[in-house]
């Protein structure tokens, strides 16, 4: 037995009972059932589909996921074994993703990257899910709508032609994705202002009889603000071009902050860059990172050693860096057989760095997170004499207008201070990304 928690059950009364609309667009946040939705509305319309003579062409319905991976992991077991479909079908295939069931009725699980093959066909039911993370297959989400997706419904299943084969609708389509920014799923959403065979559908984890509130608020406090917002509330707030698209001059930068006090050790971010050796200098209070001075325009790591020795251990500071690892290996003006981290180490400068650089992605977003988590609560905080510090954290963007790059834009220069505080970010408050999938099992519901 299926069964749908209100905020679901309202996206498939008004497409598979009343028919109000023939485009149903669900933003929802994570945990809310997307893929149960998706899964129940795909088997509603092959249900419709079998009622109708095998002699009808066209009957198929397809479900077209980020990956292949994800359709087979995901969704075969869904629907195969939680929602009893392999004893109803004819024949069924994990390896091709393809339920058969009778009167010529085929549910097929597709990859954005080949739904290019989809050109051409009739599609009386197609779910495109979390359409925000499609990537590959030589075009753009737009374009794959445009061009290949909604002409398989179109042109195949138009009202006039269900209407001559007996169909109770014309073609239909569900598209759901949790948000990425005002793209191209933003405009989507929006059509309905238009275009009244659209409906748009916008649920938060509020809206889940699935989670518990008090783990969500625990998740509050460890994960950035922005992040929560997209990821549970469902928000399509952007977080533009920037890199570090927490940070608010207006809510980081204080002149509160205090200076080293006696015997404090010292911590300093490092980007080794010949001639500017961008350090960000920060005290560690509480679980909170302070940054109180910068060192910048040194010639070589050599030079920088010496300011910082004059400036902190001469003075009873403990120094501790967090510079590039490459620095383990490699030097920036020194004699044979010195590294970076060994002139440090001369110095009295203890390096703390991870053997190889940690993905940008895991970096970046450790960032974030101290800047603003779901909570709003801060805890990255710049003195405004760190004046370069400042500006690198708000002006590193991304190359080419593109987030999904993971590249920084390097072509202004501004990035080495930010470079260091994600090695020191990361070290001292680490991030580790992944993609779970779901395990080909039985479950009952």
């Amino acid at each position: 037995m299926i069964t749908m928690h209100p905020g679901q059950s309202e996206v498939l009364h008004d497409l598979f009972v009343k028919k109000t609309n023939r485009y149903g667009v669900v933003c929802g946040g994570r945990g809310w059932g997307k893929s149960y939705l998706a899964a129940t509305a795909a088997i509603l319309a092959v249900q419709e589909l079998v009622a109708l003579p095998a002699s009808v062409p066209n009957k198929n319905v397809a479900i077209i996921c980020p990956t292949y991976q994800q359709a087979v992991d995901i969704y075969f077991p869904l629907i195969a074994y939680q929602m009893g479909m392999e004893e109803y079908c004819d024949k069924s295939s994990q390896h091709s993703g393809t339920f058969w069931f009778p009167n010529n009725v085929v549910l097929k699980l597709w990859s954005y990257e080949a739904s290019q093959r989809l050109r051409g066909s009739g599609q009386y039911f197609v779910v495109c899910d979390e359409v925000t993370t499609w990537r590959g297959g030589g075009s753009s989400l737009k374009e794959s709508w445009e061009s290949v997706i909604q002409p398989c419904v179109t042109t195949r299943w138009s009202p006039d032609r269900a209407n001559e084969y007996g169909a109770v609708s014309p073609g239909r389509s569900l598209i759901i994705s949790t948000p990425r920014g005002k793209d191209f799923f933003y405009e989507m959403f929006n059509f309905e202002e238009r275009d009244n065979q659209w409906k748009s559908y916008h649920f938060t984890y509020r809206d889940s009889p699935y989670l518990d509130a008090s783990e969500i608020e625990r998740t509050k406090h460890t994960i950035d603000h922005f992040q929560f917002k997209r990821e549970y509330e469902a928000s399509f707030d952007d977080s533009g071009n920037n890199v570090f698209y927490n940070f608010n001059r207006s809510q980081h930068v204080s002149r509160d902050i205090t200076e080293f006090m006696e015997g404090e050790d010292v911590h300093i971010a490092i980007d080794f860059n010949v001639s500017i050796m961008a350090s960000s200098v920060f005290a560690l209070r509480g679980g909170q990172l302070h940054f109180i001075d910068e060192f910048m325009g040194h010639p070589d790591t050599e030079s920088l050693a010496k300011a910082i020795e004059k400036k902190y251990i001469q003075k009873g500071h403990r120094v501790q860096c967090y510079p590039d690892p490459s620095g383990r290996a490699r030097k920036s003006s020194a004699a044979v057989g010195r590294t970076d981290f060994s002139i440090l180490n001369s110095y009295g400068i203890q390096c703390n760095a991870r053997s190889k650089a940690p993905p940008i992605a895991d970096s970046v977003q450790a960032v974030n997170r101290m800047l603003k988590l779901g909570d709003d609560s801060i805890n990255m905080y710049f003195h405004p004499r760190c004046k370069h510090t400042i500006r690198s954290m708000e002006r590193t963007v991304w190359r080419e207008n593109n987030p999904d790059s993971l590249t920084v834009d390097k072509s202004e220069g501004v990035e080495h201070f930010s470079d260091g505080i994600r090695y020191a970010t990361e070290y001292l408050f680490p991030v580790r990304s992944g993609t779970k999938f779901v395990s080909k099992q039985s479950h009952n519901f």
